[in-house]
């Protein structure tokens, strides 16, 4: 059997000549820490020249086929039914609780926005900004965003991308008002205040 060594990057490395080396690494990690993140794609790198035999991949190069890969998927959004709602959060309170991952919820109170043509331009224009494994609800003027995988700073810049291209696009009438969370969160003690919080942003 090897024996496994853990560096100082955070991936253990076997003493078999095989090669791998077997990340152990977050999302949050490899998404926030340099090393890390030099480790994980360096890791990808060499798995994808194992497959690749007649050019050597670098970073760059296999950015832009991700790029490409993801330029022909479907490109449109969908909104996620209301009745999902608790069973979504549910979801990522179990996925945060197990493997100490955190995730957001950002929460846009729209009043007085004007015609439907008005609300629908606010919407896409917060559906530019979020990612594909985001999950959006909507409730009359009420838009409740769930970001997988998000800490607090990320999920406090999105917002405030997203804040400040309302407010130049809106007309001066309209009103814009937000809430947010990061879970977990010291004001909700249970699973069921999350979701009973997530339930009043959509209908107050």
């Amino acid at each position: 059997m090897p024996s496994d060594n853990l560096d100082d990057t955070g991936v253990i490395r076997t003493e078999e000549d095989d090669g791998v080396d077997l990340p152990m690494m977050s999302y949050t990690a490899v998404s926030s820490h340099p090393a890390m993140a030099e480790a994980f794609v360096n890791q990808i790198i060499r798995l994808a020249n194992q497959m690749v035999s007649d050019h050597e991949l670098t970073a760059l190069e296999l950015m832009k086929i991700c790029q490409f890969s993801l330029s022909r998927r479907e490109s449109s959004r969908s909104v996620e039914q209301g009745r999902h709602l608790r069973r979504r959060i549910k979801e990522q309170i179990s996925r945060a609780d197990r493997y100490r991952e955190p995730f957001s919820m950002i929460a846009f109170r729209l009043d007085n926005v004007g015609p439907q043509s008005e609300y629908d331009s606010i919407v896409d224009t917060i559906f530019e900004r979020v990612r594909q494994t985001d999950l959006i609800f909507l409730f009359k003027t009420r838009v409740l965003l769930i970001l997988p995988h998000t800490v607090k700073e990320s999920r406090d810049v999105l917002r405030k991308r997203i804040y400040q291209l309302l407010e130049t696009t809106l007309a001066e009438h309209a009103v814009i008002e937000y809430d947010e969370m990061t879970y977990p969160d010291p004001r909700f003690k249970k699973g069921t205040e999350v979701l009973d919080w997530s339930e009043d942003q959509l209908r107050t």
